[in-house]
C-alpha cells in the first residue's frame, strides 16, 4: 500500500492551507490549555509564596485570564508568521537561545533567567521527537529546504517565549513571574503530549512525510522510562486527550448545517475507545435531553439544527461544573427549555414572524467564535433572547399594522371625500374631519371592518356632520337644523373622547365647531329673509337619515377608538407633506387684532380662533361677526403684500377705546 493510498486527503489541501489549520489547531488548544491552567491555579500549592500572596496571585490571573490567553495568541501568531516567512537570521537564532538576548537581563532578573532556563532543558529531551518531526513536516508543508529546531513554533522555547511575552504585560515583580513560570511548566507544557500527537497526526493525516513514523514521547523520568514501557500506575493525562476529542467535535459546530443529530452516542464511543469514562453520566444525561428535543414534532426544523451546534458546548460546561445538569436552575438548561417552549407555541400559533432563529443562529455563532464560554454565556443569551422576541413581536405587529393602515387609509379617505363633497364646493375647511372623523373611521375600519355595524353609525354621523355645516334656505330645515346642531355638537365630543385626543386639541375643534355652526345659523337666517337660494342644492343633499344619535353617542366610550402611535405613524406615511408653518403667522394668537384691507376698506379684525397646528384663523370683526377665514399661506401672503397688518398694543386699545365710546354714543 503506498502513501498515498493510505492517505486520501493528500491532494485534497495545499501545503499552504495544511500550514494555516495547523497555526489555527495550535493557537485554539493552548488557549483551552491556558484557561484550563488558569481555571487549576486555585489548588496550585508550589508557588514559593505565602498563603496570602498566593491568594492574591489566584485571583489576579483569573482576573487577567483573557489578557494573558490574547497576549500568548498573538506572540505565538507571530512566531508561525516568522516561521512561514523564513527570515530568521542565523545571528539571530542563535541570541534567542539565549534568554539574556531577549531582554532578561541584570541582576534582578537573574533568577528569572535561571527559572526559563531550567524549564527549556527540564523538557527538551523529553519532547526532542516531537520537535524534529514536527518541524521536518512543517518544513514540507512551505517546501523550506532548511530550518533549525529554535524555528519550530511549537517548541517548548518558543512556547515559553509566547508565555513570557504575556506575563510581562502584568507588570509583575519577578517572585510573582517565578510562580507563575513554575504554574506554567507543571500545569501547561506537562500537559503538552495530546497537543503534539493531534498535530502530528493532522500532519500525517494531509500527506506531509507520511514515511517519517509518528513522534513519540521520551519521558524524563529519573529511571529512564519511555512512553513505548510505562510503568503500571502511569495513566496518560485524559484532560489533553479528551480536549483533543473535544476540539474536533467542536469545529464540526462552527457551520450552521441544513441537517442535525445527537452527537452524544458518537461522543461516547469515541471517549470509550480512548479510556475515558469519567464523564459516562453527563454524556447519558444530555443524550437524553437532546434526543427528546430532536424528537419533538412540534420543534421546527431550523431551531433543531441550531441547537445541536450547542451539544458540545453544554457538555465542556457540564464537565467543568460539577453538579451542573442536577441542578434544574441552571443556565444551559433554561436556556434551552426556555427557546423550545417559546418556538413551540409561536410555531403553533402560525406566527413564523415573530420566530427567534435568526437572533439564536446569530448567537451561536459568536458562541462558536470563542476559544471557551463559561455559564454566564447561556444566562446572557437568554435573557438577550427573551428581550429579543419581545421587541420583534412588537416590531412585527407594528409593521402589520402599519401595513393595514396603509391599505385602508385610501378607502376611508374616498369615501370620506365623497360625504365632504358639498362642503368643499361651499369652501368650508374640513379640519375636523381630517382631525376626528377620518381618524375615527380608520380605527373603525381596522379593528370593526367596513361593513360592521360602528362603521354605518359613524357614516350616518358624518353625513349630520356635512348636513349640519351647510346654510339652510327655508324655516323647516333652520328649524331642524336648530334641534340637530347640539347634537352634532354633542356627538362631535364623543367621538373625540373615544379617540382620546388631547384636551388642548378637543377644546379647539370645539371652539371651531362653535364658530362654524354660528356662521351657519347666520347665513341661514340670511338667505330665509333674502329668499335667496343659492344653496339649495348643497341643502338637498341625501342625508335623509336624520335619526336620533343616542346609539353613537354609546358607541362612543372613552378611550375605546384611541389611535395607537404606530397608525398615527401610517397617517404620516399616506397623508400629504404639512405644509410649512409660518413664523409670522405663528406669532398670531386667538383675540390678537389686526388691520385688514378687504374691497379698499381697512377693518379692524380679531383673531376669534386659530388651529392647533396654526394653519387655519378665523377672524371677526367688533360685533363678532365672521370676516373670513384664512389659511396660514395665503395669511402669509397678505402679510407680505400688506392687506394684513399687525397692530402695537397702543394702536389696539386705542382703536378699541374709540370704538367703545361711538358705540355708546
Amino acid at each position: 500500500m503506498t502513501p498515498s493510498d493510505q492517505h486520501p486527503d493528500t491532494d485534497s489541501k495545499s501545503g499552504e492551507d495544511v500550514y494555516a489549520e495547523i497555526s489555527s489547531i495550535s493557537k485554539k488548544m493552548i488557549t483551552e490549555m491556558l484557561v484550563r491552567m488558569i481555571e487549576s491555579a486555585e489548588d496550585y500549592r508550589s508557588w514559593s509564596l505565602s498563603d496570602q500572596d498566593g491568594s492574591r496571585m489566584i485571583k489576579l490571573v483569573k482576573h487577567k485570564q483573557r489578557i494573558i490567553c490574547s497576549a500568548f495568541s498573538f506572540q505565538l501568531n507571530k512566531h508561525f508568521s516568522e516561521f512561514k516567512a523564513g527570515n530568521l537570521s542565523l545571528a539571530q537564532e542563535k541570541g534567542a537561545r539565549d534568554w539574556q538576548k531577549l531582554g532578561l537581563s541584570g541582576a534582578n532578573e537573574t533568577a528569572e533567567t535561571d527559572v526559563l532556563q531550567d524549564i527549556t532543558d527540564r523538557y527538551n529531551n523529553a519532547f526532542k521527537e516531537f520537535d524534529r518531526t514536527i518541524l521536518k513536516r512543517l518544513q514540507a508543508c512551505l517546501k523550506r529546504s532548511r530550518a533549525s529546531l529554535y524555528e519550530n513554533p511549537l517548541q517548548v522555547k518558543r512556547l515559553c517565549e509566547s508565555y513570557q511575552y504575556a506575563i510581562d504585560s502584568l507588570n509583575l515583580e519577578v517572585s510573582y513571574k517565578i510562580a507563575l513560570y513554575n504554574l506554567f511548566a507543571d500545569r501547561f507544557i506537562e500537559a503538552l503530549g495530546p497537543l503534539y500527537r493531534c498535530i502530528d497526526q493532522v500532519l500525517i493525516k494531509n500527506g506531509m512525510l507520511p514515511e517519517i513514523p509518528a513522534a513519540r514521547i521520551h519521558l524524563r523520568d529519573i529511571e529512564g522510562l519511555s512512553e513505548s514501557n510505562p510503568p503500571q500506575s502511569f495513566s496518560p493525562d485524559q484532560s489533553g486527550c479528551r480536549l483533543m476529542i473535544l476540539q474536533r467535535f467542536k469545529e464540526q459546530s462552527r457551520a450552521p448545517s441544513s441537517d442535525f443529530k445527537n452527537l452524544f452516542p458518537e461522543l461516547k464511543q469515541v471517549f470509550s475507545e480512548n479510556d475515558l469514562v469519567d464523564n459516562d453520566e453527563q454524556i447519558d444525561q444530555l443524550n437524553l435531553i437532546f434526543k427528546l428535543i430532536f424528537e419533538d414534532e412540534d420543534l421546527p426544523s431550523p431551531v433543531k439544527q441550531q441547537l445541536a451546534r450547542l451539544q458540545i458546548y453544554v457538555f465542556i460546561t457540564a464537565i467543568q461544573e460539577d453538579g451542573f445538569l442536577r441542578r434544574s436552575s441552571n443556565p444551559a438548561r433554561r436556556l434551552l427549555d426556555s427557546i423550545i417552549s417559546s418556538e413551540v407555541e409561536i410555531a403553533k400559533a402560525g406566527d413564523t414572524d415573530f420566530s427567534g432563529i435568526d437572533f439564536i443562529r446569530q448567537r451561536i455563532d459568536a458562541i462558536a467564535s470563542h476559544e471557551f464560554i463559561t455559564v454566564d454565556s447561556y444566562a446572557e443569551m437568554l435573557d438577550a433572547y427573551q428581550v429579543f422576541l419581545n421587541e420583534n413581536e412588537i416590531a412585527v405587529r407594528k409593521a402589520r399594522k402599519m401595513e393595514a393602515t396603509q391599505k385602508v387609509l385610501p378607502l376611508v379617505k374616498s369615501r370620506l371625500n365623497e360625504i365632504t363633497q358639498p362642503l368643499k364646493i361651499q369652501g368650508t375647511q374640513l379640519i375636523l374631519f381630517e382631525k376626528v372623523w377620518l381618524p375615527l373611521m380608520v380605527q373603525i375600519a381596522l379593528q370593526q371592518g367596513m361593513d360592521s355595524d360602528p362603521w354605518h353609525k359613524s357614516i350616518a354621523m358624518v353625513q349630520k356632520q356635512v348636513w349640519s355645516l351647510i346654510p339652510k334656505s327655508n324655516t323647516e330645515e333652520q328649524e331642524e337644523l336648530r334641534k340637530l346642531l347640539p347634537t352634532v355638537a354633542h356627538s362631535l365630543h364623543r367621538a373625540m373622547r373615544s379617540l382620546k385626543l388631547a384636551e388642548p386639541l378637543q377644546q379647539s375643534l370645539r371652539d371651531y365647531l362653535k364658530l362654524e355652526q354660528q356662521n351657519v345659523a347666520e347665513k341661514t337666517a340670511r338667505n330665509i329673509i333674502e329668499a335667496k337660494r343659492k344653496t339649495r342644492s348643497l341643502g338637498q343633499q341625501s342625508f335623509d337619515n336624520l335619526e336620533n344619535t343616542t346609539e353613537f353617542d354609546a358607541m362612543m366610550q372613552t378611550g375605546v377608538f384611541q389611535i395607537p402611535k404606530d397608525t398615527l405613524e401610517a397617517f404620516k406615511s399616506v397623508k400629504s407633506e404639512e405644509p410649512k408653518k409660518i413664523n409670522q403667522v405663528e406669532a398670531l394668537a386667538t383675540g390678537d387684532w389686526v388691520n385688514m384691507k378687504r374691497d379698499g376698506i381697512k377693518l379692524l379684525a380679531k383673531v376669534a380662533w386659530k388651529s392647533e397646528d396654526s394653519n387655519l384663523f378665523i377672524f371677526v370683526d367688533r360685533d363678532g361677526k365672521r370676516i373670513c377665514e384664512v389659511d396660514a399661506g395665503k395669511l402669509e401672503r397678505q402679510f407680505e403684500s400688506s392687506e394684513v397688518s399687525l397692530m402695537d398694543s397702543v394702536s389696539t386699545d386705542s382703536e378699541k377705546t374709540q370704538f367703545s365710546f361711538m358705540k355708546n354714543l
